[in-house]
């Protein structure tokens, strides 16, 4: 109880509402909950929800990083092919270089004059020569006017 310090008589002390304690008898079964679905999920269930997540992420890593390596050793693969390729391109055009002077060391006149003596051919000595304006053949040595050939753009 209260003391009064002024009259020095006494009050009685405000009373307070009793605390209420569960009953165990009923225990939490008999209070009105939400259904299941709707009341928030505690304790070891947010772990379990995130292992999932987790695993989703570490599979999508391991497939991307797989993938990289398919399209890394692809491109190599293709980069190898290609320097494969080039050199066989050089290789043909050397090949080609040398077969082209071959050709133009064949078509020499004399070359060509040489290797027909080796096969036994020789000149012959009755030349006849056709004189496109007149139609004519000309035998022996022709005269400078008959040999001379008028073709429009070309002075020899």
């Amino acid at each position: 109880m209260a003391t009064d310090t002024m009259q020095g008589t006494r009050r009685p002390a405000p009373r307070t509402a009793p605390v209420r304690r569960p009953d165990p008898r009923t225990g939490p079964a008999s209070r009105v909950t939400a259904p299941r679905h709707t009341r928030p999920v505690t304790g070891p269930r947010a772990r379990a929800a995130r292992t999932p997540f987790i695993l989703l992420l570490v599979g999508l890593l391991g497939g991307a990083l797989v993938s990289l390596l398919v399209i890394s050793t692809t491109l190599a693969q293709g980069s190898f092919h290609v320097t494969k390729l080039q050199e066989q391109n050089a290789n043909l055009a050397r090949e080609k270089q040398i077969l082209t002077n071959e050709v133009a060391q064949a078509e020499n006149p004399a070359v060509i004059a040489k290797k027909a003596e080796e096969l036994g051919m020789r000149p012959n000595p009755h030349l006849g020569f056709v004189n496109p304006k007149t139609g004519k053949i000309v035998t022996g040595k022709p005269s400078r006017a008959e040999a001379a050939i008028n073709i429009p753009g070309y002075t020899p």
